[in-house]
């Protein structure tokens, strides 16, 4: 009698127990590296720049690098230190990239700085987290004493009590003027006249990537079971993909959507020779990073390892792909889009 080969999701990150196929291995096909000392934490430490050229990452040194996609050629983008722990935002123009920096030899202080103007953004101290940026490069959201703020480039600061920075960063509207929050309970936030708009219930702190789609917005959910294409102001949501084996690296998971709504990127984690029922034998654990086609719902494997799964990001025209592999200290991987 076949086995049901079916996993066991004892918590949603834990890795299945071993395949009833036979004994199998670890596939290792992770793709071209890029570079090999990205400071790794969770957050998403690395950002395209002009569109698909370069990419901008923290390193382990705790620098700011640029490189090439091309040849690899890296450069120093600001003297600052960045903080790891905090992300990348770059304009999708290429003129600004926005990142948390701190003096390591001071009192622990951060500030929010742009890259390119090599200068503090003047809003004073800030909290390490994660910032965000408008499709036209003139608003930036930071947080400071636990909440959000808004600095509009002509000097005018909105104050977003109501938006919190977890699962995901808040999005900026196409325009800019308004803002799509997750957390709990996701709503939407003018800037204007500071107005929020509740949306309906959809299981927002399962979203792990967000898109507006004209006037409306939509996120990817991800289960230990599925992942999910949600409209954010209907509350409708279907099944883009089920793992047969495995399951969807889904409690801290990194998922991806590109900007022009046709793909979706997640990983895929699964234990291959299980040393018990909530644990794995060392080096077992197979991460696959799969990309599914929105409108026809085919998935394919980018790339594959016995790695924890990082990062994943999308280029601006959605034809390439980066992503870590954390494993120590993360190598950064970039692949053409099947």
């Amino acid at each position: 009698m076949a086995l049901n080969c079916r996993r066991a999701a004892v918590v949603a990150l834990l890795l299945s127990v071993a395949s009833c196929g036979g004994p199998r291995t670890v596939v290792e096909d992770r793709g071209r590296v890029l570079v090999g000392d990205v400071a790794t934490s969770g957050a998403s430490t690395f950002a395209w720049l002009s569109g698909r050229a370069e990419v901008a990452y923290v390193s382990t040194a705790s620098q700011l690098v640029g490189v090439r996609i091309a040849d690899g050629v890296r450069r120093q983008l600001d003297d600052a230190t960045p903080y790891f722990a905090a992300g990348l935002t770059a304009s999708p123009d290429g003129s600004a990239l926005y990142f948390i920096a701190y003096d390591p030899a001071a009192a622990p202080r951060f500030t929010l700085r742009e890259a390119f103007a090599h200068k503090d953004v003047p809003v004073g101290e800030v909290t390490p987290a994660s910032p965000s940026i408008s499709p036209d490069g003139r608003r930036v959201l930071y947080w400071a004493a636990g909440a959000a703020s808004v600095l509009d480039a002509s000097g005018v600061s909105f104050s977003v009590p109501t938006c919190t920075g977890w699962p995901v960063p808040p999005v900026f509207s196409p325009s800019g003027d308004q803002l799509l929050c997750a957390g709990e309970s996701a709503s939407v936030f003018t800037l204007a006249d500071g107005s929020l708009r509740a949306l309906p219930d959809t299981d927002s702190s399962a979203w792990r990537a967000l898109r507006w789609n004209g006037t409306s917005a939509q996120a990817v959910a991800l289960s230990p079971g599925s992942v999910y294409l949600t409209d954010a102001a209907s509350a409708q949501r279907r099944a883009l993909y089920t793992p047969d084996q495995g399951l969807l690296d889904s409690g801290l998971g990194e998922a991806a959507l590109s900007k022009d709504g046709r793909v979706v990127a997640f990983w895929e984690t699964e234990c291959l020779h299980a040393k018990s029922i909530l644990s794995c034998e060392a080096g077992q654990d197979e991460a696959r990073l799969r990309i599914v086609e929105v409108a026809s719902g085919r998935a394919k494997t980018v790339a594959s390892g016995a790695a924890g799964p990082g990062p994943v990001a999308f280029s601006d025209d959605g034809t390439l792909i980066a992503y870590v592999f954390q494993a120590g200290q993360g190598a950064l991987y970039v692949r053409a889009v099947p």
